[in-house]
Protein backbone atom coordinates (compact mmCIF):
# COMPACT_ATOMS: atom_id res chain seq x y z
CA UNK A 1 0.00 0.00 0.00
CA UNK A 2 1.34 3.44 -0.88
CA UNK A 3 2.19 5.93 1.85
CA UNK A 4 -0.69 8.17 0.75
CA UNK A 5 -3.22 5.34 0.85
CA UNK A 6 -1.90 4.19 4.22
CA UNK A 7 -2.25 7.71 5.66
CA UNK A 8 -5.77 8.04 4.26
CA UNK A 9 -6.76 4.69 5.78
CA UNK A 10 -5.35 5.66 9.18
CA UNK A 11 -7.12 9.02 9.10
CA UNK A 12 -10.38 7.30 8.12
CA UNK A 13 -9.96 4.95 11.07
CA UNK A 14 -9.39 7.88 13.45
CA UNK A 15 -12.39 9.74 12.02
CA UNK A 16 -14.61 6.68 12.41
CA UNK A 17 -13.43 6.18 15.98
CA UNK A 18 -13.97 9.86 16.84
CA UNK A 19 -17.47 9.77 15.33
CA UNK A 20 -18.42 6.65 17.28
CA UNK A 21 -17.13 8.15 20.54
CA UNK A 22 -18.87 11.48 19.84
CA UNK A 23 -22.14 9.69 19.09
CA UNK A 24 -21.92 7.34 22.08
CA UNK A 25 -21.19 10.23 24.43
CA UNK A 26 -24.25 12.09 23.11
CA UNK A 27 -26.43 9.25 24.39
CA UNK A 28 -24.98 9.29 27.92
CA UNK A 29 -27.14 10.98 30.54
CA UNK A 30 -26.41 14.67 30.97
CA UNK A 31 -24.78 15.46 34.29
CA UNK A 32 -24.38 18.74 36.12
CA UNK A 33 -24.40 21.84 33.90
CA UNK A 34 -24.46 19.94 30.58
CA UNK A 35 -21.08 18.43 31.50
CA UNK A 36 -19.58 15.88 29.12
CA UNK A 37 -16.12 14.34 29.26
CA UNK A 38 -15.28 15.11 25.64
CA UNK A 39 -13.66 11.74 24.98
CA UNK A 40 -13.80 12.31 21.20
CA UNK A 41 -11.23 15.08 21.70
CA UNK A 42 -8.71 12.35 22.53
CA UNK A 43 -8.81 11.42 18.85
CA UNK A 44 -8.36 15.05 17.80
CA UNK A 45 -5.25 15.36 19.98
CA UNK A 46 -3.88 12.07 18.69
CA UNK A 47 -4.48 13.14 15.09
CA UNK A 48 -2.69 16.42 15.77
CA UNK A 49 0.38 14.65 17.11
CA UNK A 50 0.38 11.84 14.55
CA UNK A 51 -0.58 13.67 11.34
CA UNK A 52 -0.49 17.41 11.95
CA UNK A 53 -2.75 20.41 12.26
CA UNK A 54 -4.63 20.26 8.96
CA UNK A 55 -5.60 16.62 9.44
CA UNK A 56 -6.62 17.27 13.06
CA UNK A 57 -8.92 20.09 11.93
CA UNK A 58 -10.44 17.80 9.30
CA UNK A 59 -11.02 14.94 11.76
CA UNK A 60 -12.51 17.26 14.38
CA UNK A 61 -14.88 19.14 12.05
CA UNK A 62 -15.90 15.96 10.20
CA UNK A 63 -16.51 14.21 13.54
CA UNK A 64 -18.82 16.98 14.71
CA UNK A 65 -20.67 16.96 11.37
CA UNK A 66 -21.02 13.16 11.13
CA UNK A 67 -21.87 12.78 14.82
CA UNK A 68 -24.63 15.37 14.52
CA UNK A 69 -26.05 13.57 11.49
CA UNK A 70 -26.08 10.24 13.33
CA UNK A 71 -27.74 11.71 16.43
CA UNK A 72 -30.19 13.83 14.42
CA UNK A 73 -28.85 17.08 15.85
CA UNK A 74 -27.44 18.63 12.68
CA UNK A 75 -28.29 22.33 12.59
CA UNK A 76 -29.60 22.33 16.17
CA UNK A 77 -28.26 24.47 19.01
CA UNK A 78 -26.38 21.39 20.27
CA UNK A 79 -24.67 21.12 16.87
CA UNK A 80 -23.69 24.80 16.94
CA UNK A 81 -22.28 24.45 20.45
CA UNK A 82 -20.35 21.34 19.46
CA UNK A 83 -18.99 22.96 16.30
CA UNK A 84 -17.94 26.12 18.16
CA UNK A 85 -16.28 24.18 20.96
CA UNK A 86 -14.60 21.64 18.72
CA UNK A 87 -13.43 24.17 16.16
CA UNK A 88 -12.01 26.62 18.69
CA UNK A 89 -10.38 23.91 20.78
CA UNK A 90 -8.59 22.26 17.85
CA UNK A 91 -7.36 25.67 16.70
CA UNK A 92 -5.85 26.49 20.10
CA UNK A 93 -4.45 22.97 20.45
CA UNK A 94 -2.84 23.28 17.03
CA UNK A 95 -1.26 26.60 18.00
CA UNK A 96 -0.11 25.21 21.35
CA UNK A 97 1.36 22.15 19.64
CA UNK A 98 3.16 24.27 17.06
CA UNK A 99 4.50 26.99 19.32
CA UNK A 100 4.61 25.27 22.71
CA UNK A 101 5.67 21.80 21.62
CA UNK A 102 8.83 21.86 23.65
CA UNK A 103 7.06 23.12 26.75
CA UNK A 104 3.62 21.54 26.59
CA UNK A 105 2.96 17.81 26.58
CA UNK A 106 -0.19 16.18 25.25
CA UNK A 107 -1.72 16.86 28.65
CA UNK A 108 -0.96 20.58 28.53
CA UNK A 109 -2.27 20.86 24.97
CA UNK A 110 -5.40 18.96 25.99
CA UNK A 111 -6.06 21.17 29.01
CA UNK A 112 -5.78 24.31 26.84
CA UNK A 113 -8.16 22.74 24.33
CA UNK A 114 -10.66 21.82 27.05
CA UNK A 115 -10.57 25.33 28.53
CA UNK A 116 -11.12 26.96 25.14
CA UNK A 117 -13.80 24.41 24.25
CA UNK A 118 -15.89 25.33 27.28
CA UNK A 119 -15.38 29.08 26.87
CA UNK A 120 -16.34 28.87 23.18
CA UNK A 121 -19.47 26.91 24.02
CA UNK A 122 -20.44 29.33 26.78
CA UNK A 123 -19.94 32.36 24.53
CA UNK A 124 -21.88 30.66 21.72
CA UNK A 125 -24.71 29.76 24.11
CA UNK A 126 -24.81 33.35 25.31
CA UNK A 127 -24.77 34.83 21.80
CA UNK A 128 -27.26 32.47 20.16
CA UNK A 129 -29.48 30.99 22.85
CA UNK A 130 -29.50 32.42 26.36
CA UNK A 131 -28.70 36.15 25.98
CA UNK A 132 -28.32 36.54 29.72
CA UNK A 133 -25.00 37.40 31.36
CA UNK A 134 -25.95 35.12 34.24
CA UNK A 135 -24.77 32.17 32.16
CA UNK A 136 -21.19 33.22 32.88
CA UNK A 137 -21.68 32.23 36.52
CA UNK A 138 -20.97 28.73 35.21
CA UNK A 139 -17.49 29.72 34.04
CA UNK A 140 -15.56 28.81 37.24
CA UNK A 141 -17.16 25.37 37.43
CA UNK A 142 -16.51 24.78 33.73
CA UNK A 143 -12.87 25.82 34.11
CA UNK A 144 -12.35 23.30 36.92
CA UNK A 145 -13.98 20.51 34.92
CA UNK A 146 -11.91 21.54 31.88
CA UNK A 147 -8.68 21.03 33.77
CA UNK A 148 -9.77 17.63 35.08
CA UNK A 149 -11.10 16.32 31.76
CA UNK A 150 -8.22 17.92 29.86
CA UNK A 151 -5.74 16.02 32.02
CA UNK A 152 -7.61 12.72 31.65
CA UNK A 153 -8.03 13.12 27.89
CA UNK A 154 -4.40 14.21 27.46
CA UNK A 155 -3.16 11.14 29.30
CA UNK A 156 -5.43 8.91 27.21
CA UNK A 157 -4.21 10.64 24.04
CA UNK A 158 -0.58 10.03 25.08
CA UNK A 159 -1.28 6.29 25.38
CA UNK A 160 -3.18 6.21 22.08
CA UNK A 161 -0.36 8.03 20.27
CA UNK A 162 2.26 5.65 21.67
CA UNK A 163 0.17 2.61 20.76
CA UNK A 164 -0.56 3.94 17.27
CA UNK A 165 3.15 4.63 16.61
CA UNK A 166 4.13 1.20 17.90
CA UNK A 167 1.61 -0.67 15.77
CA UNK A 168 2.14 1.29 12.56
CA UNK A 169 5.93 1.09 12.34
Amino acid sequence: MSASASKTARLALLLALATVIHTAEAFLPVTVVWFRFGFANIIGIATLYLFGFADAIFVTIARVFLGSLVTGLFGSPAFLLSAAGGGCSILIMGLAFRFGGGILSEVGVSVLGALVHNVAQLVTAYALIVRNEGIFVLLPLLMVTSVVTGCLNGIAARFLIAHFRKTTT
